[in-house]
């Protein structure tokens, strides 16, 4: 099989790392495949880097919409589709998977198209009107035949809910991760020596950029509340982004001084949630998190916002707490209850832990493979296709009315 994986950006993210996953087990599978991305992203020198993949990386591909740039790229797209003849186009993202269908549709290849829903273009925070504008652009590139392959069952229900596209076309990979990481033993105490966390203290952890998706505001104003109960409690977010300062400036003001830190982009993620003990994640929105996954398995309980995906992955008071999104209070509650109980934390941990084998990269994997080798098949191999099957029922014998047979 041929295929091309298209994504917007090689970020730091979900949605990029399966990509990356996808693109290194179809190698491995003895497939041919591309990869199309812009330029620069923390992942990009990972896909340079992949035997025996073919990388292109566009200046003039940008994350950011640019009407009349993003319409020559399609149609430039649409001429790499023709030209290369691949078996399947996957898409990532949600630009990109608007560009990358229309691209598809006028090029009338590849014979198989799957979009990949890590989160919808449109959320619960944006105006209606912009809500309905990004709901409409959904419903037109889903069109007949191109496959909605949604993170979890909660992105399938929201986009069906809308009308965007069909209920035959759509199909559910609950994202998951490799949990060998997370498994692995590794010396808690030297890493907390490393990172200046007290034997005594409560870590609290939250993994992600820091942008309003995150809401990393509302996990320093929980930070805020709490810390003045739990006194013991030390907050640490694991990432980087425009609201930094922002993040910042309250838990300043709200007196932690050296308790609360933002730590930049790491790459020793694996390492962080062995030194902590509660992972939090305060999301405006989501499709279902990584993060949350790499926590439980790391065999920490989790404080969330019960939004879209992740309930799937968090039962309340099973192994973490749900808690309102944009509620520091809750939060707050949250955090002062698993920061004074050290047995109800590791009770959580453990069943998130256990949790946390329904969700793993193989089985993902081999989903996702399933799709792809299920999903309908348009333009040529539809046509040829239909042609086989015309030729196959001229050649089945047909049984007359008096019961004879004739070929």
């Amino acid at each position: 099989m041929k295929v091309l994986q298209f994504i917007t950006r090689l970020d730091l993210g979900g949605a990029q790392e399966i990509c990356l996953d996808l693109c290194e087990r179809l190698i491995r599978r003895g497939d041919e495949v591309h990869l199309l991305t812009g330029t620069g992203g923390e992942l990009i020198d990972d896909a340079r880097r992949m035997p025996g993949l073919t990388l292109h990386a566009w200046d003039d591909w940008h994350h950011a919409i640019k009407p009349l740039n993003d319409l020559r790229c399609a149609a430039r797209l649409a001429g790499m589709l023709r030209k290369e003849s691949f078996d399947l186009l996957h898409t990532h993202c949600s630009k990109a998977g608007l560009v990358g269908r229309l691209a598809a549709f006028a090029s009338g290849a590849p014979d198989r198209v799957v979009h990949h829903v890590h989160g919808w273009s449109f959320n619960r925070t944006q105006t209606p009107l912009r809500h309905g504008l990004y709901a409409g652009l959904e419903r037109l590139a889903a069109r007949r035949d191109f496959v909605l392959l949604s993170c979890c069952h909660a992105t399938s229900e929201q986009g069906a809910k809308l009308g965007i596209g069909r209920d035959e076309d759509r199909r559910v990979v609950v994202n998951a991760i490799d949990r060998r990481e997370n498994l692995r033993r590794r010396d808690r105490r030297a890493i907390r020596r490393r990172l200046g966390i007290g034997r005594r203290e409560c870590l609290f952890l939250q993994l992600g950029n820091l942008k309003p998706q995150k809401d990393p505001l509302t996990f320093a104003r929980a930070a805020c509340i709490a810390g003045k109960e739990a006194h013991r409690a030390v907050f640490r977010i694991a990432g980087d982004g425009p609201l930094r300062r922002q993040t910042l400036d309250i838990a300043r003001s709200g007196g932690l001084g050296d308790r609360f830190a933002v730590m930049g982009w790491r790459t020793d993620v694996a390492d962080l949630l062995a030194a902590a003990d509660v992972m939090v994640l305060a999301s405006r929105f989501e499709g279902l998190p990584m993060a949350l996954l790499r926590g439980m398995a790391a065999e920490l309980p989790v404080i969330a916002t019960a939004v879209d995906g992740t309930p799937e992955a968090v039962a309340d008071g099973h192994n973490g707490i749900l808690v309102p999104a944009e509620d520091p209070e809750a939060t707050a509650a949250a955090m002062v209850r698993l920061a004074l109980d050290p047995r109800e934390r590791r009770r959580m941990g453990q069943a998130g832990r256990r949790r946390s084998e329904l969700f793993t990269a193989d089985r993902a994997a081999a989903e996702t493979l399933a799709v792809y080798d299920s999903a309908p098949l348009r333009g040529r191999g539809a046509d040829a296709r239909r042609i086989v099957a015309a030729r196959d029922r001229a050649r089945r014998p047909t049984v007359t009315a008096g019961g004879g047979i004739h070929s």
